[in-house]
């Protein structure tokens, strides 16, 4: 969001407040209601509309149960659009892949503490973790998506999958075991799943709007 204010920010918070919305946020020239549900979503639209606001559908924040709404819808999506083609989702991102190799360095840390005078039990508690650890990192580290015109590639671990745009029907995320992870989810064709891996919430949802443009520019192409 812009740190700057808006000329028109106070006397829309006074509006939204007379009218009962809950102001969450607010940019250049955008604005983040709270709309817990479809109604109340079409509600606030209806209420800000007159002050020059269109609603700005997305999907995570209509599942965050919140609305966004534009003074000039046209450039928002626009901004949306470019930042999600512009960004790198080949690895994950640098703060994980960080977090991997410290994971590596302490392996060989307690590997250096544990070598003089190791006992049968150190030596199974070392090892055991370090095929922990060592499996979590190689999972990050070695992760990279590619794509071309005609498909995309996923590495995970040590084994490359390859997957005709032609073959995907949609792109989701899910739910998966890591706390404040999502996986994203290829359906194909062949009614088969393709996992892509277990992410952050923003990476996952970050790659599944990247991959739906490349998708959606796929059908859009012929032949």
């Amino acid at each position: 969001m812009s740190k700057e204010k808006p000329e028109w920010l106070p006397a829309t918070r006074e509006f939204c407040k007379s009218a009962g919305i809950e102001v969450c946020g607010w940019g250049s020239d955008t604005l983040l209601v709270r709309a817990e549900s479809e109604n109340h979503a079409v509600q606030a639209a209806a209420k800000l509309r007159p002050l020059g606001f269109e609603p700005v559908q997305n999907e995570d924040d209509s599942d965050a149960g919140l609305l966004m709404l534009s003074r000039d819808p046209v450039a928002t999506r626009s901004r949306q659009d470019e930042y999600i083609a512009s960004s790198d989702v080949s690895m994950r991102p640098k703060s994980q892949r960080a977090a991997a190799l410290f994971e590596i360095a302490f392996v060989v840390f307690v590997a250096y503490g544990l070598w003089h005078g190791i006992t049968v039990l150190k030596f199974l508690v070392l090892l055991g973790l370090a095929a922990l650890l060592m499996w979590d990192a190689s999972r990050i580290l070695l992760w990279k998506l590619e794509m071309n015109s005609q498909e995309l590639r996923v590495r995970r671990s040590f084994q490359w999958e390859t997957v005709p745009w032609s073959q995907v029907r949609s792109i989701e995320v899910c739910p998966t075991w890591g706390r404040g992870q999502e996986a994203v989810r290829l359906t194909l064709t062949s009614k088969a799943v393709l996992n892509l891996g277990a992410f952050g919430f923003v990476f996952a949802r970050l790659l599944r709007d990247r991959l739906r443009s490349e998708l959606k520019q796929r059908q859009g192409q012929p032949g």
